[in-house]
């Protein structure tokens, strides 16, 4: 008797919890996350997040109602996610050396970030690993050389997408035409050698800094190498538009930098403003399949928050204006922009 009771009050919390939760509506014109890593360790830093953190955000991300997809699946609209749940985006760039590990043994190390992602999502499956790791192949890619193609045979065999970041991180606004095309045709043709066979369609700009000729990294050719990228991403520096949306600019996709409180900042702007949050409503649509919205109306347009950077600014060169404000902490306003 009493173990029914007890499974009764089992049953009676969850539907209580279930209760209590809010139950969003479909919103296919809202804003998705893209976010990027760079460095993972034991502490916090601007360009590092630590374990625990990384950990703490995949379980933020999961009870909020957010689901992974790759920037291959969010460019495509080629994702279906339950009705009420939100894609985000979740890239890594650079390759780092604790975003990936492999022990002595041959075993993914619990102590990387691919390697608590694949813990949690034993515990939640409902958080898969499909993320966008973007590889310099030209450096010491995960800082383990020996196990490199083994690693991103692991990272595809998950559902996690791989893009290129160019050879050697260059600054193709630095450079010559042809030599654009080399940085990332190299790339691509020793990627092409670890996995063959394997279609790159993400490009991710070093510095977040375009070249003067953006086709060159869309769609251009190096030697035998030939690319069309269907998306190319910059390095911020906000939540990005709905694919489904006509005139959706692939190459030029903004993306939230990890680290606090940058990340704090973007998860409660949607807090605050639902309306902006993208909302699965069960099904598959075709990218663009929305058309774009061109007079103002509720839920519509709002005003543009005071710290959204000019598209295009590199790690290496922040806005100064824009440090200042981070570090007061500011609230963050709904955006201008009508999708």
């Amino acid at each position: 008797m009493l173990c029914r009771r007890f499974v009764l009050v089992l049953m009676l919390l969850g539907m209580a919890a279930a209760a209590a939760t809010p139950q969003r509506k479909p919103n296919l014109r809202g804003e998705v996350m893209i976010l990027v890593y760079h460095n993972f360790g034991p502490q916090d830093a601007r360009w590092t997040r630590s374990f625990s953190s990384f950990t703490q955000d995949l379980g933020r991300l999961d009870a909020a109602g957010y689901r992974p997809i790759t920037l291959r699946q969010y460019v495509s609209g080629d994702f279906q996610l339950p009705e009420g749940t939100t894609p985000v985006v979740l890239t890594f760039d650079d390759g780092s050396k604790y975003q990936m590990r492999y022990t002595a043994s041959g075993e993914l190390d619990p102590e990387s970030a691919v390697g608590q992602w694949v813990a949690f999502a034993r515990a939640h499956p409902e958080f898969p690993v499909h993320g966008t790791f973007f590889v310099n192949a030209g450096t010491d890619v995960f800082g383990q050389r020996a196990f490199i193609q083994k690693k991103l045979q692991k990272l595809v065999a998950l559902g996690s997408e791989i893009g290129n970041h160019t050879w050697d991180h260059a600054n193709l606004a630095k450079l010559t035409p042809p030599a654009i095309e080399r940085e990332v045709g190299l790339d691509q043709m020793q990627i092409d050698r670890w996995l063959p066979g394997y279609r790159m369609t993400s490009l991710a700009l070093p510095f977040g800094v375009a070249p003067h000729d953006d086709q060159l990294v869309v769609q251009a050719a190096w030697k035998a190498e030939r690319w069309d990228y269907s998306a190319v991403v910059l390095v911020g520096s906000g939540p990005a538009a709905s694919p489904l949306i006509a005139g959706l600019r692939t190459a030029h996709l903004p993306r939230i930098q990890v680290f606090t409180p940058e990340f704090n900042k973007w998860m409660g702007y949607f807090t605050r403003y639902p309306s902006r949050r993208f909302v699965s409503d069960g099904h598959r649509h075709a990218p663009g399949s929305l058309p774009r919205l061109t007079g103002a109306g509720p839920g519509v347009a709002a005003p543009r928050h005071p710290l959204d950077a000019r598209p295009g600014w590199g790690p290496r060169e922040p806005q100064p204006s824009r440090v200042r404000a981070q570090r007061r902490g500011p609230r963050v306003r709904p955006r201008t922009a009508i999708y």
